[in-house]
């Protein structure tokens, strides 16, 4: 998703061919980036669980003519993907640089928006001076997190 669906994004491409999925899976498969060799079959199939799987999740639209879907996230949603995120990286300003956030869809600014709505919903504590970020919840644990929100 994030090698082939976000450059499109990025370049304002909604609509989605299977032919560069299937092309990236075989070049994927040619450089050892998979368990072995796949045949055309095999990539065939991968595809479309693949396209089925994110128009599962609302990444994409489309039954038949696939499309990326209009991107939106939540903010209870973002500040509980962020707890989540912060437990492994405790640095709030190397968090909004994860590329974790481009399967959302998401730039730099747009987290950092995101940040400052949960803020003011009162989801975290957001401060930033310089360069010097700060970033705090109101819980200490992700269940405890989600239980309060």
């Amino acid at each position: 998703m994030t090698e082939i669906l976000v450059p499109m994004h990025e370049q304002g491409l909604t609509d989605l061919q299977v032919t560069p999925i299937q092309r990236s899976l075989t070049q994927w498969a040619e450089a050892g980036k998979t368990t072995g060799h796949w045949p055309q079959s095999t990539i065939d199939r991968i595809t479309r669980g693949l396209l089925a799987a994110l128009r599962d999740f609302g990444v994409l639209q489309g039954i038949v003519h696939k499309k990326i879907a209009p991107s939106f996230l939540q903010v209870e949603t973002f500040a509980y993907i962020m707890f989540y995120l912060k437990q492994h990286q405790p640095s709030g300003s190397k968090l909004i640089e994860l590329p974790d956030w481009k399967l959302f869809f998401l730039t730099r600014d747009g987290v950092k928006r995101l940040l400052f709505d949960a803020h003011q919903h009162e989801l975290l504590e957001y401060h930033v001076a310089g360069s010097v970020t700060r970033l705090t919840f109101p819980a200490a644990t992700l269940e405890e997190y989600a239980q309060r929100h």
